[in-house]
């Protein structure tokens, strides 16, 4: 990882801006390694967690701050709801948990004036909180003084609409994100098979995570022609197919062929002996043999496997370019 960003980041004649510049592609390497082994149901939140984390080492948020994103005033008993006829009780407790709390580590309390306030222009904040898109709604009172804090008054905005109007928080952590990191954290990413196939390696195999009705192997079958690998070995897994998937395997690991294994969810028993498999003590493998396995997400898949393999999730493509990408 250090040294991929050594060697691809842009360099600089000043140490400073050279150093950064490694940090940001060292971030975004990780974020393409592990985002493309996730479920788009998921990769929201390791988007956000990645976000937090990088403010946290920066010593600009907390985790206090985090964990107030996280509960708000789930710890709150105040049933003096001034805002009843129009606020829910939930929010308000959220609302008088943001008003307490400390952000950073200056521990400002930027929105300890907030009840006040609202109860000062009531039917203006009703107005707010009622829009279809608060989160791109300019804030009552506020939204000078949070956009006034580039580093971290995106993270504020997010607490506020989370507290206020929990529904819209999806949206409000993608802008957190794109703010944060960079547009290109906000777009959807469509890894190709020749990515992939970059860092495989003999004993490193691909491993597809499928969503119901996905099946790359029609994409590995295309891939294999360029490589002129085709036709791969296959083998459908379940009852009694071990042994003509590992004669397959040794086949491949001798004259350098693929071989490719489906629903391997069918052969757990079987994936956890793959690590001995890929790594024979007393024979040479070809160097030009690969293994791919597609399977089905389970919990009791072999951990040694899952993280020696490169992951790929098979979501069906969010958005029109991811959609275009992954057909051409």
């Amino acid at each position: 990882m250090f040294d991929y960003g050594i060697d691809f980041s842009p360099k600089a004649q000043l140490p400073k801006e050279r150093v950064n510049n490694i940090i940001l592609w060292m971030n975004r390497r990780v974020y393409r390694y592990i985002n493309r082994g996730l479920f788009e149901r998921d990769k929201i939140t390791f988007k956000l967690l990645m976000a937090t984390k990088i403010l946290i080492k920066a010593g600009s948020l907390t985790t206090a701050d985090v964990a107030l994103l996280l509960k708000a005033g789930g710890g709150i008993d105040d049933r003096n709801n001034p805002f009843s006829s129009w606020m829910q009780q939930k929010n308000w407790l959220n609302l008088k948990a943001l008003s307490k709390h400390k952000f950073g580590n200056d521990h400002s309390m930027f929105f300890k004036e907030l009840p006040d306030r609202i109860n000062r222009a009531e039917q203006t904040w009703k107005k707010w909180v009622d829009e279809a898109e608060p989160e791109n709604i300019p804030v009552p009172d506020y939204d000078e003084k949070i956009n006034s804090d580039q580093t971290v008054g995106h993270f504020i905005h997010l607490c506020l609409i989370r507290s206020i109007r929990e529904d819209r928080t999806l949206l409000a952590c993608q802008q957190f994100i794109i703010a944060t990191l960079g547009e290109e954290y906000g777009t959807p990413v469509t890894d190709q098979i020749a990515d992939l196939y970059e860092e495989t390696r003999p004993n490193r195999p691909v491993l597809y995570l499928l969503s119901k009705g996905a099946d790359p192997t029609a994409s590995i079958d295309e891939f294999a022609k360029k490589k002129k690998q085709f036709p791969t070995g296959k083998v459908s897994m379940g009852e009694e197919m071990e042994i003509p998937a590992m004669q397959l395997i040794d086949q491949g690991m001798t004259n350098g062929k693929w071989v490719v294994l489906s629903n391997c969810h069918l052969s757990l028993e079987f994936m956890g002996e793959m690590e001995e498999i890929l790594f024979p003590k007393e024979r040479e493998v070809h160097p030009d043999f690969r293994l791919w396995i597609t399977c089905e997400p389970d919990n009791d898949f072999p951990l040694g496997l899952l993280q020696l393999a490169i992951k790929n999730a098979t979501d069906p493509p969010k958005g029109i370019q991811a959609g275009m990408s992954r057909t051409f």
